[in-house]
């Protein structure tokens, strides 16, 4: 009995020594693998040439494992038979006995305790136990090799039969982290995100045309001072007669070159000053827009409906927008917010708030793939069928809709209204 325990517990002790090692080899980030490419110390040289063959190494890691639990499994059910035998135990309860038992204590001594320990200190588990995993390695190299090559073999034979992860998988599997604390709230909503990036068009994010800051190839320097220093905006379009001619883009940087560079009223022409335009579609994606941007060399995109005419301008911050969220500068602290919360219920919205970010904010989850229109506004407008009055009500779903502000048949503000069962 006593021989028996002590090479039970020598048996236990070396399997959490392997499952240690198999967690501390394997989740070593690119930092930690440098720091031990980079040092002189025997131990750490052999974390390193274990690194250089991870599929031999962790097949060694596994057959030790599995040859120290089969091991401690035969030892423990012929101590068990003993112990049995001399107290007349029934077989049964024997067997019982010694599962539960085993495996509570291969699950706690072997695999639990030394996998947390390894994940907390990798670096140092590795360099502990780099001298006998080098020596196993070596050793078990003919088989392990074997074994690898025949796992590879195996999953290249159903390597294409898999299902590739669609996005709304990329995007459950994010929820699934935040849910379990892997992630981080922000973490997920950067890959919902990224998920997303591709999906959207340059419809969903582009600035109005009613909205567009441009110039008039007739305006004068100083006027043209003053619309920059006005808007805080460095490019913008230059237009003949109406946006729908557009001749390129201004860059308030040229245009300080060129008022240094030459006497206080000398005449500029604009179409020398003004850089090429590019102009994209309302259904360009944004991962497109964006390798466009690059290539090109430039920040801003003029967007053109399917008449050719001007229906909006896009740029490079809006694209980036997307992917990390709201980019507020100097000149955006002015800008007032698109939700005012007047009560618990009610809201004082602008009516160009694109609507995923309305129901973001309200905490609703409307379907908005079923509309072809991005904004409040535009949903009013799909209720109403007609240009609304001001005080006009509407009403979609859980919410109440009213006109709060008209301009020139735009809508400007709404007044939303969450039902009392909604809120």
């Amino acid at each position: 009995m006593i021989t028996g325990l002590v090479v039970l517990v020598i048996l236990l002790v070396l399997s959490s020594l392997f499952s240690g090692s198999e967690v501390a080899l394997f989740t070593l980030d690119a930092g930690q693998k440098e720091d031990l490419a980079n040092a002189d110390d025997a131990a750490s040289k052999r974390v390193t040439r274990l690194l250089h063959h991870p599929r031999t190494v962790l097949v060694t890691i596994l057959i030790m494992n599995t040859i120290v639990n089969v091991g401690a499994a035969i030892t423990a059910a012929l101590m068990t038979h003993e112990v049995a035998t001399a107290n007349n135990w029934h077989p049964v309860v024997t067997v019982v006995v010694e599962v539960i038992v085993l495996t509570f204590v291969i699950l706690v001594v072997s695999e639990i305790t030394p996998k947390l320990i390894a994940s907390r200190q990798p670096i140092q588990f590795s360099k502990r136990m780099s001298g006998l995993l080098n020596l196993l390695h070596r050793f078990f190299l003919p088989v392990s090799s074997l074994l690898a090559k025949s796992m590879a073999a195996f999953h290249g034979r159903f390597e294409g039969l898999g299902e590739r992860i669609s996005a709304e998988d990329f995007k459950t599997i994010a929820e699934i982290g935040e849910a379990s604390g892997t992630l981080e709230r922000d973490e997920r909503a950067l890959i919902h995100s990224i998920v997303e990036f591709g999906e959207t068009s340059v419809r969903e994010i582009m600035i109005s045309r009613l909205d567009i800051v441009a110039l008039n190839v007739t305006a004068t320097v100083t006027e043209a001072i003053d619309v920059i220093r006005d808007s805080g905006h460095s490019r913008m379009p230059l237009y003949v007669e109406h946006l729908d001619n557009i001749l390129g883009v201004v860059y308030a940087k040229d245009l300080l070159r060129f008022k240094t560079e030459n006497p206080e009223n000398a005449e500029i022409d604009w179409t020398r000053l003004a850089r090429p335009a590019i102009f994209v579609p309302l259904g360009k994606m944004l991962d497109d827009l964006l390798s466009d941007f690059q290539a090109k060399r430039t920040h801003i995109a003029l967007v053109v409906d399917e008449y050719g005419g001007t229906a909006g301008l896009v740029t490079l911050e809006d694209v980036l927008e997307e992917i990390v969220g709201e980019i507020r500068d100097e000149h955006d602290e002015g800008e007032e917010e698109l939700i005012e919360k007047v009560s618990s219920t009610e809201y004082l919205v602008d009516a160009k708030i694109d609507l995923d970010d309305f129901n973001e904010a309200l905490g609703l989850e409307t379907d908005t793939e079923q509309f072809d229109f991005e904004t409040l506004g535009g949903l009013i407008f799909h209720l109403a069928r007609e240009i609304p009055d001001q005080g006009d009500t509407f009403t979609h779903e859980h919410l109440q809709l009213e006109v709060a502000e008209v301009d020139n048949n735009r809508i400007v503000q709404v007044r939303v209204t969450l039902n009392e069962s909604d809120s």
